[in-house]
């Protein structure tokens, strides 16, 4: 008797979840393959240096070389040049180099190789987790319009200095991924 009451009771338990089950929608099997993939150079500049509790222009620029396309819808895109132009502000407290707590907003463009262009806006904000910089970006025109752009596993150089003369330029070496 005792063994049918904690039967009865355990599938009392499971039979919610068992039901719920029924309705949600399956985990796909893995995740989607990318449109792009790059080895991407980027070199930001900000003018003037950039300071806690001040304001400056910024400037990107960069090469993304070694193009492959995961899902093949855009095997034609070998290689780019990006430029873009944006706004920065800073506040003290970053655990950077030059500890600054950034903020940057832009927008720019992708000339492929061996044709076509794509838009995008992009910005740079602080990550909380880390104490250090999170980049991100969308497509929003031409070429992967609608992809968001991340950077993996981005190393960074700011200039020498820059805790105490102020952020001037940031270099960047990452893979580029646009899915």
């Amino acid at each position: 008797m005792a063994r049918r009451s904690r039967t009865a009771t355990i599938l009392a338990a499971v039979a919610p979840l068992a039901t719920a089950m029924i309705f949600l929608p399956a985990a796909p099997a893995q995740a989607a393959e990318g449109d792009l993939s790059c080895s991407a150079t980027l070199e930001f500049t900000f003018d003037p240096a950039l300071r806690a509790n001040g304001s400056s222009k910024v400037t990107i620029s960069g090469d993304l070389t070694a193009c492959s396309s995961p899902n093949g819808k855009h095997a034609d895109l070998g290689s780019g040049r990006l430029q873009g132009t944006g706004s920065a502000t800073a506040t003290a407290g970053g655990l950077n180099p030059c500890r600054l707590l950034i903020s940057v907003q832009g927008d720019g463009t992708i000339g492929w190789a061996p044709n076509g262009t794509s838009t995008f806006d992009w910005k740079i904000t602080h990550d909380p987790h880390s104490g250090g910089i999170e980049f991100s970006a969308n497509v929003t025109g031409g070429e992967l319009n609608g992809d968001a752009v991340t950077l993996v596993e981005p190393g960074g150089t700011s200039n020498p200095g820059c805790d105490t003369e102020g952020l001037s330029t940031l270099s960047v070496q990452a893979q580029v991924a646009f899915n």
